[in-house]
């Protein structure tokens, strides 16, 4: 049998089961009904179309109809399913549980209004991992389109920041909570295998400072990187101190979704909770700022977003050390060069730049 015969016997199945299993189940369980609702709920029909499809994952849009006393209420989903029977990455699962904990556990804590609204996230009782989220492209949502303007990158650190800030609360004010997410998360990015595909990248930021032919620049970075770019990585990911809180682990462009209006964006959601760890908010903040700061403003651009994101950390945690929080951010900017030079996206001429916003903090002194 071939492999596409292959992915679109997969696809039938799991269009079936969401069809015929699934979406008449949660109705039936009343998952679709507001806290406290009395009303008689009946599932009515569900029409489901393939996203995407790979070796970690299956991604199907459902438009759902459910009777509430009678009356039809449309529900746009984004159903997100384990692949049954197929050739997984090692981490695959893994990634699956810290999710699940996310949506499960942890957004009980946060909130819902940084996410989509969750109706189920399960990893066994379906005999794989199901997760059936509100489809926030039906309701206005948008992904960003290149590098985030103004506007884009304020929302985009005052989600992030306020994220954080929960975290730290929490931290501080309910340990054994906090504890149990932080040691129920998995690794999912520095495994062996991921390593050995970064190595392979690793001297990309070197060789790109060499080419720009500027001798002191060189080797403040590579002091700065000190034994290997890889190693440099390992050690300030691991690094914890008293600001460090669970973090997305891999908050870019492509999780991210913006509502607008008027041509302005008016609220931000963040997807894909599958890579999270306790380290710095470096590894969240850091590679969005250096991206997304305009080349022409530069360090007071950087500082003034920077500001932003303390802000609305220090809205939700009121009792953070601003000062220790900025000084992390900005001391571990480097390892934000790093992280971005592993994006393949990203041109050499646009990484030599970051490099010298980076130099222009005097973050390699």
């Amino acid at each position: 049998m071939s492999q596409a015969t292959k992915s679109q016997d997969r696809c039938e199945l799991s269009i079936d089961f969401i069809e015929n299993d699934l979406i008449p189940e949660m109705a039936q369980d009343r998952c679709f009904c507001e806290p406290n609702s009395r009303e008689f709920v009946e599932f009515e029909s569900a029409t489901v179309r393939l996203v995407e499809m790979s070796r970690s994952s299956e991604i199907y849009r459902v438009e759902a109809v459910v009777r509430f006393s009678g009356e039809p209420v449309n529900f746009p989903l984004l159903v997100k399913l384990f692949p049954d029977g197929e050739q997984q990455p090692s981490t695959a699962f893994d990634a699956y549980q810290n999710e699940e904990m996310f949506y499960s556990k942890m957004r009980l804590k946060y909130g819902n209004d940084l996410v989509p609204r969750c109706y189920l996230a399960d990893l066994g009782r379906y005999g794989r991992a199901v997760f059936v989220l509100e489809d926030l492209e039906a309701v206005g949502y948008t992904q960003a389109d290149g590098e985030l303007d103004v506007d884009q990158l304020k929302l985009c650190v005052e989600v992030l920041g306020k994220f954080h800030g929960r975290g730290l609360r929490l931290k501080a004010t309910e340990p054994d909570i906090f504890r149990e997410y932080k040691a129920k998360m998995l690794e999912v990015i520095l495994t062996e295998e991921s390593i050995d595909r970064f190595e392979k990248k690793s001297s990309r930021l070197i060789d790109i400072v060499e080419a720009m032919q500027d001798t002191e620049l060189t080797e403040k970075v590579k002091r700065k990187l000190s034994t290997s770019p890889m190693e440099t990585v390992k050690r300030s990911v691991s690094e914890v101190n008293e600001v460090s809180t669970i973090c997305h682990g891999h908050f870019s462009h492509d999780n991210l979704l913006f509502k607008y209006q008027n041509g302005k964006p008016i609220d931000a959601k963040v997807i894909d909770w599958q890579t999270m760890r306790y380290c710095s908010p470096a590894v969240d903040l850091g590679p969005i700022l250096l991206y997304n700061t305009s080349d022409e403003t530069g360090p007071t651009e950087l500082q003034a977003t920077l500001t932003v994101y303390v802000e609305a950390v220090r809205s939700e945690y009121p009792e953070i050390a601003v000062e220790r929080l900025r000084e992390d951010i900005i001391e571990k900017l480097p390892l934000a060069c790093l992280i971005l030079s592993f994006q393949e996206h990203i041109s050499d001429d646009k990484l030599a730049r970051i490099v010298l916003q980076a130099e222009r903090l005097n973050v390699f002194d």
